[in-house]
């Protein structure tokens, strides 16, 4: 399926793979063209990073291009027909046959469902990393302000017993001269 296509410009036009993440963080927004490693870039506003994105996947395919490499063609552009040649070691074979029949399932449909749990796995452990992250963040500044709040109470106020702080040492305070 060899693609020839003489300028960038008719590159960048094909449906490749474009993405724009939000970044709580910076408030800003991150893009990139997923069949392009590297191509990445942000921007303030979706459309900012869009638009830049496009700048830089023209710079990259040019470069690209001019190191004699190939551009990889569209994700979207490839048909999936459901069907995967597989050929597993004997022993692997034969442990998954035993596994399908302990399930009561064909080998195919066994197979299917490993595959299925291992990517719905993954999915469920980057949640599990996500939310781990954000609560542990909330808790950490949970902490701080108790621990901030507590330091805070144990300091007397300026108004009380006309004492000020100096590094920490009460001194009284000097009696200011009234003007009568």
């Amino acid at each position: 399926m060899a693609d020839i296509i003489k300028s960038p410009e008719e590159y960048i036009k094909k449906p490749y793979l474009r993405i724009v993440i939000p970044d709580e963080e910076s408030g800003t927004y991150t893009a990139q063209i997923l069949e392009f490693p590297g191509c990445i870039t942000q921007g303030e506003t979706p459309q900012e990073a869009y638009e830049r994105l496009e700048e830089i996947a023209l710079s990259w395919i040019e470069a690209a291009l001019s190191m004699g490499q190939n551009i990889p063609l569209p994700w979207s552009i490839y048909e999936y027909g459901g069907k995967v040649a597989l050929r597993l070691p004997k022993s692997l074979h034969k442990q998954t046959v035993l596994a399908a029949e302990r399930d009561g399932t064909s080998l195919n449909q066994f197979i299917v469902m490993a595959i299925s749990e291992k990517i719905g796995a993954s999915k469920f452990y980057t949640y599990l990393v996500e939310e781990f992250d954000r609560r542990l963040t909330q808790t950490a500044a949970n902490v701080t302000n108790i621990i901030l709040s507590n330091y805070l109470e144990t300091i007397p106020s300026l108004g009380n017993e006309n004492r000020i702080i100096t590094y920490g040492t009460p001194v009284k305070k000097p009696e200011l001269a009234r003007m009568n």
